[in-house]
């Protein structure tokens, strides 16, 4: 049962109106799948799974992406529980910044491919990337800042690059380094990638 202070917040409220959680209308992102509102409720807790936290989404690995509830906060910080860990990870400051954050990490990850010959199933052609960042652009109007906006924006003019790091190589729009730049940097949080308890066995 769902606490009575907490209340769904107004981005995925509006989210939900807009369609994004309808089949034909869906949005996807990478590795967020959208509990629709009225699925949230449903939740059943785990035995030992904190009622401090409230899932709306899952990876693509059944991972929970959750608020953390604090009474009286109109948004709440989104965290990441994985189900094989007892502690979670705050992802970001709230749902905007989560949504951003999962887009800046799509376009540095693996996910491009350049030679149509080479690509993998899961990979985007470099135009295929475009028309995601110009839907995301134009369906997140009115639900991200406008400095959010202008930076997917930003990323829909950039070309794929070879990226080399100790992990690999491939292709995508930003290094690794990059990408924590700009995590820092446009979605500073003083408990960003810290832990929480989420599950107490």
């Amino acid at each position: 049962m769902l606490s009575e202070v907490f209340r769904i917040p107004e981005i995925y409220t509006e989210m939900s109106r807009k369609g994004f959680f309808n089949m034909d209308t869906y949005l996807w992102l990478n590795d967020m799948e959208w509990i629709p509102i009225e699925k949230i409720g449903d939740y059943e807790y785990e035995d030992g799974e904190s009622r401090s936290v409230v899932p709306f989404a899952f990876t693509g690995g059944g991972d929970k992406w959750v608020w953390v509830i604090d009474e009286g906060e109109n948004d709440y910080p989104v965290g990441l529980c994985e189900g094989a860990e007892v502690n979670g990870i705050y992802y970001a400051r709230n749902t905007q910044d989560a949504i951003l954050r999962q887009i800046i990490e799509f376009v540095s990850g693996s996910f491009f491919y350049v030679d149509s010959e080479e690509a993998k199933s899961y990979q985007f052609s470099e135009a295929e990337l475009k028309e995601l960042l110009d839907k995301w652009r134009n369906s997140f109007e009115g639900i991200l800042s406008d400095e959010q906006l202008e930076l997917i924006s930003r990323f829909s003019t950039m070309p794929l690059k070879h990226i080399e790091s100790k992990y690999g190589e491939w292709y995508a729009l930003l290094s690794d380094e990059e990408s924590g730049e700009m995590i820092r940097k446009y979605l500073g949080f003083d408990r960003l990638d810290d832990e929480f308890e989420w599950f107490i066995s």
